[in-house]
């Protein structure tokens, strides 16, 4: 977040990586997000983004220090792809009202995001982009030493400490998160229902409509789509042909 702020980092990348605070309430969540920054910076601290006003909400990339996404299980399906792109975005990009041009301001905002509930991430492509925690108690929102704090960030930053997670780590959190993602319900029915094949001489080569066809699933390119995701992330053998990609698998029943 430091670096991000002072921009040692690459104006390809944004620090698109998020704590995610998930617990009771009254543990202090969103307490311990605000105090993250000093009290002299605190309006450059806001825990209110509208996801759905895109334009004031890349806005708030230059605007903001630090972005509390409140209540994170609240943004809808369909802001989930803005979500994605505005977390990741390394600059800003805006045109002022009557002018022409288009220009290019700096992001300094990083994110952090609290949440009530445990099954909360819809995207597991996306959930590399958080870092979820799970808080067990009240949170500890004592006085903190911010000359103390901050200055050991800079010290090791200006010697050199890595600030971003290479691929091995990334992929550690994408399995850690799998414990707070939601489970569709075609993804439940499928584990009730089919296994994967164990060799070559059981169960049959099907398309994931075919799968949700026999799951009674409504059909639609988008479910069609997503299904075939859930079915690669349980690392189910998989075939291209030209009538489509297939999947080995075994009905339970059989």
């Amino acid at each position: 977040m430091v670096a991000h702020w002072r921009g040692n980092t690459d104006k390809r990348f944004a620090n698109n990586v998020s704590p995610l605070l998930v617990g009771a309430q009254g543990t202090r969540k969103s307490t311990f997000c605000r105090n993250l920054i000093p009290p002299e910076l605190r309006n450059y601290y806001t825990d209110s983004i509208d996801f759905s006003r895109k334009r004031d909400a890349e806005l708030y990339l230059n605007r903001f220090a630090l972005i509390n996404i409140d209540e994170f299980d609240q943004i809808s399906p369909t802001q989930q792809g803005f979500l994605k792109h505005i977390l990741q975005k390394p600059v800003v990009n805006v045109r002022k009202p009557y002018a022409n041009a288009v220009l290019e301001m700096q992001r300094y905002a990083s994110f952090i995001a609290t949440s009530n509930q445990m099954d909360l991430l819809t995207d597991p492509s996306g959930s590399r982009r958080f870092i979820c925690i799970e808080v067990i108690g009240v949170i500890n929102t004592g006085p903190i030493d911010y000359n103390q704090l901050y200055a050991q960030v800079m010290h090791e930053i200006d010697n050199g400490e890595r600030y971003w997670f290479n691929q091995q780590e990334e992929q550690i959190m994408t399995e850690h998160n799998r414990d707070f993602e939601q489970i569709p319900a075609e993804e439940q029915l499928f584990d009730r229902y089919f296994r994967i094949a164990e060799n070559d001489d059981e169960g049959k080569w099907l398309s994931p409509a075919e799968i949700l066809g026999k799951l009674k699933m409504p059909l639609s390119p988008g479910k069609v789509r997503m299904f075939g995701r859930i079915l690669r992330k349980h690392s189910i053998p998989f075939k291209r042909t030209r009538f489509g990609i297939f999947y080995h698998v075994v009905e339970r029943d059989e």
